[in-house]
């Protein structure tokens, strides 16, 4: 399932200082909030990963597939009735020669850094 236009919506696509940065707003009426965890939602750990994929494959204008998780941690709870609106910052992207793309990226309310992650995708 495609998390954008569900999960989030994309306010703004900008590059600054070379990193590519994406205003989201959440959806906190989205049916995933209301079993994870009921009365007390939270952003699952995986939907900000694909929310990640999702936002590089519209970058690179590709399909991508994640390969390699090196490094993904989570700092900072993600409670739509808490923060409506985040900031996913790539700090790198990296081709590198078998044609895989390593990737930085930052995910933050405000700011509060909640999520760093170090992934690796392939085209599909």
């Amino acid at each position: 399932m495609v998390l954008q236009d569900n999960l989030y919506t994309i306010l703004s696509q900008q590059q600054e200082d070379g990193h590519h940065v994406f205003h989201l707003r959440l959806h906190p009426e989205w049916p995933i909030y209301k079993s994870h965890f009921p009365g007390h939602p939270i952003t699952p750990g995986v939907c900000i990963v694909q929310t990640v994929q999702e936002l590089l494959q519209r970058l690179m204008h590709r399909h991508l597939t994640l390969v390699q998780a090196k490094n993904v941690k989570y700092l900072a709870i993600i409670s739509p009735e808490e923060t409506t609106e985040l900031t996913v910052t790539f700090s790198l992207i990296e081709e590198q020669p078998d044609g895989s793309l390593k990737l930085q990226a930052q995910v933050a309310s405000g700011e509060t850094l909640c999520t760093k992650l170090s992934l690796t995708f392939k085209e599909e």
